[in-house]
């Protein structure tokens, strides 16, 4: 069709004409909001100080890069702060962020959950955790939900698990560790912690399955950490797959213990484990549990208790390596403890919960541990309204991000 325009006449097909009104709409949509915007926020404090770097991506590749090495974050975030100040503002995955403070940052996030912020996970992560984990909850589903894993973890459950955790570790180092000249911690930190969790929480013991199971749940975890590009070649795409062979094989799982539960024949220590409460205990509502929930959340148990323990159990024989002092004091601990075991007549070697409590110097490293090498960088809410924060505007729709690093801490201590 033929136009005019400024007395000039230009010939379009009638597809591109409308499409150039499409684009040129756009455009002028986006100027008026770019410039109310700037009208709009003018009286507002100022954004807090910051780069977003690339368009969409923003800082997200290097962040990435980051996470691969032992101290990449703390250093990462460390010339941030070095540049900006302790709160700064950067983009990931075309989310804009800001980095809070510590301790009070971390302090404003906890206090306001739920008022000015709640839970929130990016679409590329909530698809590989799942929509009915609890790390996807937020108010009132999310306090419902705890209410109801809560019980899988107070004091009588811990004492219910001790001997399966005892029993575990006692075959663990007889197979793995016994006439090892040289072991890399790691490794035996992730296969100890990854079973001793598989028998918690469905009884799965080592064997064929478990490995299927551990190889798949590493290739999962990666994903987690990865650009989240679903394409054949990359680690996420890879990752979407390992999640669906996970479900499919705790599909199978949850077929044996249903028939097993209706035909009365679950062995004492399935009666225990958190797949069988899962199965038969309802919720508020006196309703079962759907599959998609209990998949969900055994994942997200499988990975939270296997992640932390390993990591930290891994910390803990680096740092008692290094200082042969704590060891032996360790060491020491755990004799008197048996000996007092002994003269109380009591022969059996098994740990008990009382023997946990008299580990005062035990706990201590551990916590001093947790303290230089914290199991996570941090995590993020999403802001449910405008926010000012110690003199800086924080839109709504923003993430803010506590931290666990010492850096951060190192950084206060110097002030």
């Amino acid at each position: 069709m033929g136009t005019m325009w400024n007395g000039l006449s230009f010939m379009f097909p009638e597809e591109s004409y409308m499409r150039m009104i499409v684009i040129l709409a756009v455009t002028v949509l986006w100027s008026l909001w770019s410039v109310s915007s700037f009208f709009r926020d003018r009286n507002q404090p100022p954004l807090p100080p910051g780069s977003f770097g690339l368009p969409f991506i923003g800082q997200t590749v290097e962040y990435l890069f980051a996470l691969r090495t032992a101290d990449g974050i703390e250093q990462w975030v460390q010339k941030k702060i070095d540049k900006h100040g302790p709160i700064f503002k950067w983009r990931f995955m075309g989310f804009p962020m800001v980095i809070m403070d510590q301790p009070e940052g971390n302090k404003f996030i906890f206090q306001n959950e739920g008022t000015s912020h709640h839970i929130f996970w990016p679409p590329f992560l909530s698809s590989l955790i799942g929509p009915d984990s609890l790390m996807k909850q937020s108010g009132e589903p999310h306090k419902l939900a705890r209410r109801h894993f809560n019980r899988f973890f107070d004091h009588a459950a811990m004492s219910r698990y001790l001997h399966g955790v005892n029993r575990n570790a006692v075959r663990h180092f007889t197979k793995h560790w016994q006439g090892r000249e040289q072991l890399v911690a790691l490794d035996m930190t992730h296969l100890y912690t990854f079973s001793t969790i598989c028998s918690l929480l469905m009884t799965l013991e080592e064997g064929p399955l478990m490995d299927k199971f551990l190889l798949q749940f590493d290739m999962w975890a990666k994903g987690l950490t990865s650009l989240p590009v679903n394409l054949p070649g990359f680690q996420y795409h890879k990752a979407v797959k390992a999640r669906k062979l996970i479900y499919e094989m705790l599909d199978g799982l949850l077929e044996q213990r249903r028939t097993e539960i209706a035909e009365d024949r679950v062995s004492e220590a399935s009666k225990v484990d958190i797949l069988n409460s899962l199965l038969i205990v309802p919720d508020e509502e006196g309703n079962l549990l759907p599959d998609s929930y209990i998949k969900d959340n055994l994942l997200l148990l499988l990975f939270a208790g296997f992640d932390t323990s390993s990591s930290t159990l891994a910390m803990v024989i680096y740092y008692i390596a290094k200082y042969p002092h704590v060891y032996k004091e360790i060491v020491q601990e755990h004799k008197l403890i048996l000996e007092e075991k002994h003269a109380n007549g009591k022969d059996d070697d098994s740990l008990t919960m009382e023997d946990l409590s008299a580990m005062k110097y035990t706990w201590r490293v551990i916590k001093e541990t947790l303290r230089f090498q914290p199991v996570s960088p941090g995590s993020f809410r999403k802001t449910i309204t405008n926010l000012e924060y110690k003199g800086y505007y924080i839109p709504k729709g923003w993430l803010v991000c506590y931290s666990h690093l010492k850096s951060l801490r190192i950084l206060y201590v110097d002030d």
